[in-house]
Protein backbone atom coordinates (compact mmCIF):
# COMPACT_ATOMS: atom_id res chain seq x y z
CA UNK A 1 0.00 0.00 0.00
CA UNK A 2 2.70 2.44 1.00
CA UNK A 3 4.18 1.83 -2.20
CA UNK A 4 1.37 2.41 -4.34
CA UNK A 5 1.03 5.69 -2.59
CA UNK A 6 4.85 6.54 -3.26
CA UNK A 7 4.23 5.43 -6.64
CA UNK A 8 1.03 7.79 -7.48
CA UNK A 9 3.09 10.95 -5.58
CA UNK A 10 6.07 10.19 -7.64
CA UNK A 11 3.84 9.95 -11.02
CA UNK A 12 2.45 12.85 -10.04
CA UNK A 13 5.15 15.12 -9.49
CA UNK A 14 6.89 13.69 -12.31
CA UNK A 15 4.30 14.78 -14.51
CA UNK A 16 3.57 18.06 -13.04
CA UNK A 17 7.14 19.32 -13.44
CA UNK A 18 7.72 17.78 -17.17
CA UNK A 19 4.03 19.07 -18.04
CA UNK A 20 5.22 22.88 -16.98
CA UNK A 21 8.73 22.26 -18.32
CA UNK A 22 7.23 21.22 -22.25
CA UNK A 23 4.78 23.57 -21.75
CA UNK A 24 7.46 26.61 -21.38
CA UNK A 25 9.58 24.80 -24.18
CA UNK A 26 6.84 24.92 -26.42
CA UNK A 27 5.55 28.28 -26.06
CA UNK A 28 8.93 29.60 -26.62
CA UNK A 29 8.97 27.34 -29.75
CA UNK A 30 5.51 28.87 -30.99
CA UNK A 31 7.08 32.44 -30.20
CA UNK A 32 3.76 32.78 -27.79
CA UNK A 33 4.98 35.39 -25.30
CA UNK A 34 3.45 33.65 -21.57
CA UNK A 35 3.02 37.34 -20.06
CA UNK A 36 0.86 38.85 -22.35
CA UNK A 37 -3.20 38.56 -20.73
CA UNK A 38 -1.99 35.55 -18.55
CA UNK A 39 0.79 37.38 -16.51
CA UNK A 40 0.29 35.59 -13.34
CA UNK A 41 0.02 31.94 -14.62
CA UNK A 42 3.29 32.61 -16.71
CA UNK A 43 5.07 33.42 -13.55
CA UNK A 44 3.45 30.39 -12.19
CA UNK A 45 5.31 28.78 -14.77
CA UNK A 46 8.70 30.33 -14.67
CA UNK A 47 8.94 30.50 -11.21
CA UNK A 48 8.43 27.06 -11.24
CA UNK A 49 11.15 26.08 -13.77
CA UNK A 50 13.43 28.82 -13.38
CA UNK A 51 15.61 26.40 -10.93
CA UNK A 52 16.63 23.85 -13.93
CA UNK A 53 16.20 25.51 -16.90
CA UNK A 54 17.94 29.10 -16.05
CA UNK A 55 21.30 26.87 -14.88
CA UNK A 56 20.95 24.77 -18.25
CA UNK A 57 21.22 28.36 -20.38
CA UNK A 58 24.61 28.46 -19.39
CA UNK A 59 25.31 24.94 -21.10
CA UNK A 60 22.89 25.44 -23.76
CA UNK A 61 22.30 28.63 -25.19
CA UNK A 62 18.89 29.69 -26.39
CA UNK A 63 20.12 30.20 -30.18
CA UNK A 64 16.96 29.23 -31.99
CA UNK A 65 13.25 28.86 -31.38
CA UNK A 66 14.06 25.66 -29.74
CA UNK A 67 14.82 25.99 -26.07
CA UNK A 68 17.06 22.79 -25.31
CA UNK A 69 17.43 23.81 -21.45
CA UNK A 70 13.18 23.46 -21.00
CA UNK A 71 13.93 20.12 -22.95
CA UNK A 72 16.63 18.82 -20.88
CA UNK A 73 15.37 19.64 -17.63
CA UNK A 74 11.93 17.97 -18.74
CA UNK A 75 14.39 14.63 -19.90
CA UNK A 76 16.25 15.14 -16.42
CA UNK A 77 13.43 14.92 -14.80
CA UNK A 78 11.70 12.35 -16.42
CA UNK A 79 15.18 10.19 -15.89
CA UNK A 80 14.76 10.51 -12.27
CA UNK A 81 10.79 9.83 -12.08
CA UNK A 82 11.87 6.38 -13.98
CA UNK A 83 15.22 5.59 -11.57
CA UNK A 84 12.74 6.56 -8.63
CA UNK A 85 10.23 4.48 -9.65
CA UNK A 86 12.69 1.59 -10.47
CA UNK A 87 14.30 1.63 -6.96
CA UNK A 88 10.40 1.59 -5.60
CA UNK A 89 9.18 -1.60 -7.71
CA UNK A 90 12.59 -3.48 -8.02
CA UNK A 91 14.88 -2.05 -5.54
CA UNK A 92 16.94 -1.53 -8.35
CA UNK A 93 17.56 0.30 -11.30
CA UNK A 94 19.23 0.05 -15.12
CA UNK A 95 20.65 3.32 -16.29
CA UNK A 96 20.86 2.29 -20.06
CA UNK A 97 17.04 1.19 -21.15
CA UNK A 98 15.87 3.88 -18.30
CA UNK A 99 18.12 6.50 -20.50
CA UNK A 100 15.93 5.45 -24.06
CA UNK A 101 12.65 4.98 -21.50
CA UNK A 102 12.70 8.34 -20.50
CA UNK A 103 12.93 9.74 -24.35
CA UNK A 104 9.41 7.52 -25.01
CA UNK A 105 7.94 8.62 -21.31
CA UNK A 106 8.61 12.18 -22.40
CA UNK A 107 7.34 11.93 -26.34
CA UNK A 108 4.27 9.85 -24.38
CA UNK A 109 3.82 13.23 -21.71
CA UNK A 110 3.84 15.61 -24.69
CA UNK A 111 1.12 14.06 -26.88
CA UNK A 112 -1.15 13.72 -23.67
CA UNK A 113 -0.75 17.24 -22.74
CA UNK A 114 -1.63 17.90 -26.35
CA UNK A 115 -4.21 15.86 -26.32
CA UNK A 116 -5.85 17.73 -23.12
CA UNK A 117 -5.26 20.81 -25.09
CA UNK A 118 -6.91 20.58 -28.11
CA UNK A 119 -10.13 18.71 -25.77
CA UNK A 120 -9.41 22.45 -23.83
CA UNK A 121 -9.78 24.34 -26.51
CA UNK A 122 -12.79 22.57 -28.27
CA UNK A 123 -14.49 22.68 -24.80
CA UNK A 124 -13.86 26.13 -24.52
CA UNK A 125 -15.04 27.37 -28.28
CA UNK A 126 -18.27 26.12 -27.45
CA UNK A 127 -18.66 28.73 -24.22
CA UNK A 128 -18.75 32.12 -24.37
CA UNK A 129 -14.99 32.55 -22.48
CA UNK A 130 -12.35 35.43 -21.64
CA UNK A 131 -11.26 36.43 -24.87
CA UNK A 132 -7.35 36.54 -23.36
CA UNK A 133 -7.88 32.94 -22.81
CA UNK A 134 -9.36 32.05 -25.77
CA UNK A 135 -6.66 34.24 -27.64
CA UNK A 136 -3.97 32.40 -25.97
CA UNK A 137 -5.63 28.32 -26.50
CA UNK A 138 -5.85 29.51 -30.27
CA UNK A 139 -2.24 30.33 -30.16
CA UNK A 140 -1.26 26.96 -28.49
CA UNK A 141 -3.64 25.15 -30.60
CA UNK A 142 -3.03 27.22 -34.37
CA UNK A 143 0.61 25.41 -34.98
CA UNK A 144 -1.25 21.69 -35.19
CA UNK A 145 -4.86 22.56 -36.23
CA UNK A 146 -3.73 24.64 -38.98
CA UNK A 147 -2.13 22.06 -41.47
CA UNK A 148 -5.05 20.01 -40.82
CA UNK A 149 -7.60 22.60 -41.69
CA UNK A 150 -5.57 23.36 -45.06
CA UNK A 151 -6.18 19.45 -46.19
CA UNK A 152 -10.17 19.21 -44.41
CA UNK A 153 -10.88 22.89 -44.70
CA UNK A 154 -14.91 22.98 -42.44
CA UNK A 155 -17.74 21.42 -43.59
CA UNK A 156 -21.15 23.17 -43.89
CA UNK A 157 -19.03 25.67 -41.39
CA UNK A 158 -18.64 22.73 -39.09
CA UNK A 159 -14.26 22.19 -38.50
CA UNK A 160 -13.52 18.83 -37.66
CA UNK A 161 -10.03 19.63 -37.56
CA UNK A 162 -10.08 18.80 -33.52
CA UNK A 163 -11.68 15.37 -34.20
CA UNK A 164 -8.51 14.64 -37.00
CA UNK A 165 -5.83 15.91 -34.90
CA UNK A 166 -6.66 13.64 -31.90
CA UNK A 167 -7.07 10.96 -34.08
CA UNK A 168 -3.43 11.32 -35.24
CA UNK A 169 -2.48 12.20 -32.01
CA UNK A 170 -4.07 8.81 -30.79
CA UNK A 171 -2.65 6.90 -33.91
CA UNK A 172 0.86 8.24 -33.04
CA UNK A 173 0.71 7.09 -29.29
CA UNK A 174 0.19 3.43 -30.37
CA UNK A 175 3.11 3.49 -32.27
CA UNK A 176 5.03 5.35 -29.66
CA UNK A 177 3.80 2.04 -27.08
CA UNK A 178 4.90 0.14 -29.48
CA UNK A 179 8.37 1.19 -29.82
CA UNK A 180 8.66 1.17 -26.41
CA UNK A 181 7.35 -2.33 -25.72
CA UNK A 182 9.89 -3.06 -28.20
CA UNK A 183 12.83 -0.83 -27.00
CA UNK A 184 11.95 -2.88 -23.61
CA UNK A 185 12.04 -6.22 -24.74
CA UNK A 186 15.78 -5.71 -26.31
CA UNK A 187 17.39 -5.00 -22.58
Amino acid sequence: MLTQIALLLLKTATSFWVGLFLFRGYCLFIKLNLSQGLGQFSLFVYRLTDWSVLPLRRLFPKTSRFDVASFVSAYLVQLAGILLQSLLLAGYFSLMPSLGLALFELASSALSGLTGLLIIFALMSWVSSNPDIQYFLDKLTQPFLSPIRKIVPPIAGVDISILIALLLLQVINIVLANLRVWLLTLH
